[in-house]
């Protein structure tokens, strides 16, 4: 199946005559008499579904070469995971912190494996996993890994850093060893999106890890802001993975450069952070032109309302993998809270750094890698040079960088000499930089969703880490999001942050109470009075208005 833009599929079927009509779930079928093939609605054998929510419209080109048919080659564990009792099995899950459910009626979710050789994978692969430095599998690769080698669809939730991109990786390139050569002219065999630059990268470099040892394996980064004929060249002369962006995609595929009918294994990464974007016209777009076969795997280190309905709409019967808590600041980190004015946060935070640059060459350590995020670009520029101006190792990474400048900054700080990155929110997600030590929110996001992927950036894979976070009276309902959280880490409760489209209306909903009560209080005289102020209003006012009690402090450590 080539990929046909929605503006010229009319005109793409030729004479033949094609008539929409729309089910109960929104989805498009049509009936034609020549070209256009109505996919059945039976459970092929296989158990993948050919529903018509997850297929779209197959046109029969002139001249079109036939597509083989996707492999799904039935998987089987070691011997020794395949005795284990449901009881062992239930104590794994227990003891990686991993929660798994199926839709009911579904076959039960194959058992996680706590070592590589049992996951019975190629041997060139397995070679590649040991060169990288593996020894055994993180909760979700455990768990996620083998789900997606039986060929089952999967949604997965868990921390950043917690080994989300092997855990689709390996089994992709599984999976495209079991297909049909390329032939030139073909589309890629699997496909991973991405919301960023910046985690594509990072996901190609991944994948292309795991298959150094296949000859003639070929990936390609499908991202804007680089040379698209180059990308072109590349996915004309056929690759057997893509990477990409959802809009640069859109664009390889409406100039004909490559095309998704043999896209068999597809991920979606970042879920919640695509959509966040803007990004679910064209994920929708991909997905109705997929092949009726294929497997999809949707991560997210959120899980709001609408990742819900894209699974729902995408994915058949999949297998639900939760590790450890979703969407609260990790236990990991120390967070630190401090109020300081805004005209004072840039002289703050020199005064922070270069006491940790003293600290650290007095110790004779290296100065710990830091990232400082901040709310706009021109300040993003203007704290680096203020940084450098004290002697400080610091590079800037925002939007109105070229590419080149933001892999070069990116180059610089994981690989040395700079230890200090100050960036905007383009850095929250997906960057995954070994060693991280210290996050500082110089300001802080409007939201505490993007607060917790911000200080995601440190305490990675088990590691510890640091969160500093300097706030003002504007920020005080955030902070008092915050606050709740870390309390409730530390008292071993579960947190519940909203998220997506919820979050948002629960912040505009949060802005007006707080004009509201700020409005009421400027009209009483705290001088002299006692004002009774409601318990929900309360965390709105400055601490200077309220009579202190104890030793109260700005200040809260985890």
């Amino acid at each position: 199946m080539s990929y046909v833009p929605p503006h010229l599929r009319n005109s793409a079927a030729g004479k033949t005559t094609t008539t929409p009509t729309i089910n109960s779930k929104g989805a498009d079928h049509f009936s034609s008499k020549h070209t256009a093939r109505i996919p059945s609605l039976e459970k092929s054998s296989n158990g993948y579904s050919n529903s018509a929510r997850r297929s779209s419209l197959h046109y029969s080109l002139p001249n079109t070469v036939a597509v083989p048919d996707p492999v799904f080659p039935h998987w089987k564990p070691s011997e020794r995971v395949l005795r284990l009792k449901s009881e062992q099995i239930e104590e794994i899950r227990l003891r990686l912190n991993v929660d798994v459910n199926v839709s009911p009626g579904s076959c039960p979710a194959p058992s996680p494996i706590e070592s590589f050789p049992d996951m019975c994978l190629d041997a060139s692969v397995m070679k590649d996993i040991e060169k990288h430095g593996y020894t055994a599998p993180t909760a979700i690769q455990a768990q996620a890994m083998p789900v997606a080698l039986s060929g089952r669809d999967l949604l997965g939730c868990a921390e950043t850093g917690s080994g989300k991109t092997a855990a689709f990786s390996i089994p992709m390139i599984q999976h495209c060893l079991a297909q049909q050569p390329l032939q030139r002219g073909d589309g890629p065999l699997a496909l991973v999106l991405a919301p960023t630059r910046e985690l594509a990268q990072q996901i190609e470099k991944e994948v292309t890890a795991f298959s150094m040892s296949l000859d003639s394996f070929k990936n390609a980064i499908v991202v804007g802001g680089t040379n698209i004929s180059e990308q072109r060249s590349e996915l004309r002369a056929g690759v057997h993975i893509v990477v990409a962006t959802p809009g640069r995609l859109i664009d390889h595929l409406q100039q004909g450069n490559t095309s998704l009918s043999r896209i068999a294994f597809v991920v979606l990464d970042e879920a919640d952070r695509m959509l966040d974007m803007g990004f679910e016209p064209q994920i929708r777009e991909v997905m109705r032109n997929l092949s009726v076969k294929h497997q999809t795997l949707l991560f997210s280190a959120t899980m709001p309302a609408e990742i819900e309905a894209l699974a729902q709409d995408y994915l058949t019967n999949p297998v639900r993998i939760k590790v450890g808590k979703v969407s609260s600041p990790t236990a990991n980190v120390s967070q630190t809270l401090e109020k300081v004015p805004e005209n004072d946060k840039i002289d703050r935070l020199l005064d922070l750094l270069v006491e940790e640059a003293a600290q650290a060459e007095k110790s004779g350590h290296p100065f710990p890698l830091t990232i400082v995020f901040v709310e706009r670009k021109t300040k993003c520029d203007e704290v680096a040079e203020a940084l450098m101006q004290q002697g400080l190792l610091a590079t800037a990474l925002h939007g109105g960088r070229s590419q080149n400048e933001r892999e070069a900054a990116l180059r610089d700080f994981r690989h040395g000499p700079i230890n200090i990155l100050v960036a905007t929110d383009v850095a929250s997600r997906g960057l995954d930089v070994t060693g991280v030590a210290h996050v500082i929110n110089l300001d802080l996001p409007k939201t505490m969703e993007d607060y917790v992927h911000r200080i995601g950036r440190t305490g990675r894979a088990g590691s510890t880490g640091r969160a500093t976070s300097f706030y003002t009276d504007r920020d005080m309902y955030l902070v008092a999001q915050i606050r709740r959280a870390i309390a409730d880490i530390g008292s071993g409760n579960d947190v519940t942050i909203a998220m997506g489209k919820t979050a948002r209306r629960k912040e505009r909903e949060a802005a007006a109470a707080e004009k509201e009560a700020r409005s009421e209080l400027s009209k009483l005289s705290l001088v002299g009075s006692t004002v009774n102020v409601e318990d929900k209003y309360r965390h709105m006012i400055a601490p200077s208005m309220i009579k202190k009690e104890g030793a109260a402090d700005d200040a809260w450590d985890d």
